[in-house]
């Protein structure tokens, strides 16, 4: 249903849960969601409040996604100094 959503992502490497997200731009994960169908794009910060080196592995964001239909995901997050993307494509009834 297009609105209001909780949206949580687990980070991993190799099957084993990442614990030493860094801040990256003052917040541990920044994810960017874009509507297929008008290209509306939708920018979060996780809920989980910095507190160094020691982010993940879960992350909590709170996302209005106002338009139903396929949403192309980008979640970033730094570790070990190197920024990683990870993307998929999320569908909103």
């Amino acid at each position: 249903m297009a609105g209001a959503h909780q949206l949580t992502a687990t980070v991993s490497q190799a099957g084993r849960p990442v614990t030493d997200l860094q801040p990256y731009l003052d917040s541990y994960a920044h994810l960017s969601a874009f509507h297929e169908g008008d290209q509306a794009l939708a920018h979060l910060h996780p809920a989980n409040t910095v507190n160094g080196d020691h982010g993940g592995p879960t992350l909590t964001f709170q996302a209005l996604l106002a338009e139903p239909g396929n949403w192309r995901v980008f979640l970033q997050f730094q570790t070990a100094g190197q920024l990683h993307t990870a993307e998929l494509t999320l569908h909103v009834d």
